[in-house]
This record gives C-alpha cells, sequence and structure tokens, in this order.
C-alpha cells in the first residue's frame, strides 16, 4: 500500500506534485489539511499538535484526528511516517517539507532513513526535487529531472556504479564527509544507479530554467 504524507511546507500545489490515486492512505501533517481541503483532497487522517496558531478543533473532510501534544519526541511529519507504517504501507511518498526550516528539512531527509531501514520505500517531493535513499541498484529516466546527486548517507559507500550520465563510474566510492557526488547530468533515456556497500542519498532536480 503506498502511502501520501502531506507536509504544511508547500511551494506548489498538491496536484502539480502528485495526484492521489484510490487505494492510496492519505495522511495531513498539521495544518496541511487546510491545503488538501482547499484542493478537495479529502485525508483518512490528520495528525499533529497545531501548536501554530490552530487552537480550536481542527474542522475539515477527513476520517480521522490524532492530536498530539506539542511537548514530544517526534515531529508532526514522523508521526504520520509511524502511523503510515502501522497501517501496513510499503511506500510511503512524503510532498513538500524541503525548504523552509533547515531543522525540519534535515529531519525529513532523516526520515528516509527511518523509512528505508524498516524494508518500505521513502520519497520526498516538492515539485522541484525528488529525494530518496537507495542500497542497490536504480534506474532513471529522463525527463521530468535534469540532474542526479548522490551523496554518501553513511560514512563510506562503496562499490558505486554510475551510467548514463555526464561523470560516469565503475567501482566507485564516496564518503560522508565529502561531496563528490552532487549535480551529475542525466545524459541517457535511462541512467542507472548501483551502490553495493552503503546508503545513497539521491536528489532528482530540475534545470533552474526550468522551475
Amino acid at each position: 500500500m503506498k502511502a501520501i504524507v502531506i507536509t504544511p511546507f508547500l511551494l506548489y500545489p498538491i496536484r502539480e506534485i502528485i495526484t492521489p490515486e484510490e487505494g492510496d492512505l492519505i495522511i495531513c501533517a498539521d495544518s496541511a489539511y487546510i491545503k488538501a481541503k482547499e484542493e478537495n483532497i479529502t485525508p483518512h487522517t490528520v495528525i499533529g499538535d497545531f501548536d501554530h496558531g490552530i487552537q480550536e478543533e481542527p474542522q475539515g473532510n477527513f476520517q480521522k484526528l490524532l492530536r498530539f501534544s506539542s511537548v514530544k519526541d517526534d515531529t508532526d511529519t514522523m508521526l504520520c511516517i509511524k502511523h503510515a507504517l502501522n497501517r501496513g504501507a510499503n511506500e510511503i511518498q512524503i510532498i513538500g517539507g524541503i525548504g523552509g526550516r533547515l531543522d525540519h528539512t534535515f529531519a525529513n531527509l532523516q526520515a528516509l532513513a527511518y523509512i528505508h531501514d524498516r524494508g518500505a520505500m521513502g520519497k520526498i517531493s516538492d515539485g522541484d526535487h525528488d529525494v530518496f535513499l537507495i542500497s542497490d541498484s536504480l534506474s532513471l529516466q529522463k525527463g521530468k529531472f535534469d540532474y542526479a546527486s548522490i551523496f554518501a548517507y553513511d560514512p563510506i559507500c562503496k562499490d558505486i556504479s554510475l551510467k548514463g550520465f555526464k561523470y560516469e563510474g565503475e567501482h566507485l566510492e564516496l564518503q560522508s564527509n565529502f561531496p563528490l557526488g552532487v549535480s551529475n547530468e542525466i545524459t541517457a533515456e535511462y541512467a542507472k544507479i548501483h551502490v553495493g556497500e552503503g546508503r545513497l542519498l539521491v536528489i532528482l532536480a530540475k534545470n533552474e530554467t526550468d522551475s
């Protein structure tokens, strides 16, 4: 099952980033339910502490509300992720969540590892980027995104191969203290990334002139 987690920080309308399909589990983090309502998207669950000016009980067309204290260990987005995993989701797409406060962006990047390490596929999509972790092989189709940056999420990632890029290579090694894999151009119709050891953070990005 696929879960869609909509975050409050969005640069584009939700439907420009994703079109929810029948069977998707839709979860709104905190005040994101307001933007979902504006686009006639009905979330199954709304989760958050609602500590940013929403004092009254949130109102909207949703099935379930889970309200938490603002004194907690989890971000609202992480609460949504845990709820999705508990519901059996094996794919979680986080909508928005990049930009705004840097600490929240970094928290969402760490949340990708939480999802990955529990056997599910996680992805952050904000309209300009797709971000995810891989620990094996990946095929990318040229089109929506022009660039792929790869970073070592673990201290050392080994046996990396890149094909279909401007800068290709075999048996490469990346370390988390040096951004060697930033901004590689996708040149082939299908580009391939493989990592034999470690987790790679992959960031797909549009050309700035396309934004």
